[in-house]
């Protein structure tokens, strides 16, 4: 395979991982800088991918600590990895934050195309993350056994925030028997290619 088809690859993997419910993609992992200055990593799911752009984007409450750690510092990190195909790739790049509170025409689009069992866990009554005494849903007692109607999921429509990242580079590593392979990919702004190159794995 030839650098450009890998990347190729890569793009059209990431792109059936939004549509697809059960590839591995589908949920990949989303890393931060916290306040401290520590990484902060948690699983979410891919919900856009924008190869013109090179753009990967995510759904998040706008309360959850994420929302500020991006604010205060855009770096992050994007890991996938398909155990079918042994296929990792890491993207790094800067990632924005697109509010329905503040009209965003992204988020604004983004909610209107959201399911309302998805709508439903931004209808949480406490902050992401607020400490409990009991294991707890985070959800409207009314809500805890089944999904909002329309009207109803309205409520967590201010909570809803887009993030989405220009990729700045990929490092993709395929793995095998035989030996590894590895490859990375530079973006410009426009979201083109302008360097690629084989590493060492």
């Amino acid at each position: 395979m030839t650098l450009d088809e890998l990347i190729h690859d890569c793009w059209v993997r990431l792109a059936r991982a939004v549509r697809d419910r059960r590839h591995s993609w589908r949920l990949p992992v989303l890393a931060t800088v916290d306040g401290q200055g520590a990484p902060a990593a948690r699983t979410v799911v891919l919900r856009e991918v924008m190869r013109e752009d090179a753009v990967l984007g995510c759904h998040t409450d706008r309360r959850s600590p994420k929302i500020e750690e991006i604010r205060a510092d855009p770096r992050v990190a994007w890991t996938f990895y398909d155990p079918g195909s042994k296929l990792q790739v890491r993207a790094r790049g800067r990632a924005t934050v697109h509010l329905v509170a503040d009209d965003d025409p992204i988020a604004l689009a983004r909610w209107a195309d959201t399911s309302l069992p998805s709508r439903r866990c931004y209808l949480a009554p406490h902050v992401p993350g607020t400490a409990c005494d009991v294991p707890s849903p985070n959800l409207p007692a009314a809500l805890e056994s089944r999904n909002p109607d329309a009207a109803e999921s309205e409520a967590g429509r201010a909570n809803f925030a887009v993030l989405r990242t220009r990729v700045e580079r990929f490092d993709v590593l395929a793995l095998h028997a035989a030996g590894h392979e590895r490859a990375a990919f530079e973006f410009d702004e426009a979201g083109q290619v302008v360097r690629s190159t084989w590493l060492e794995p």
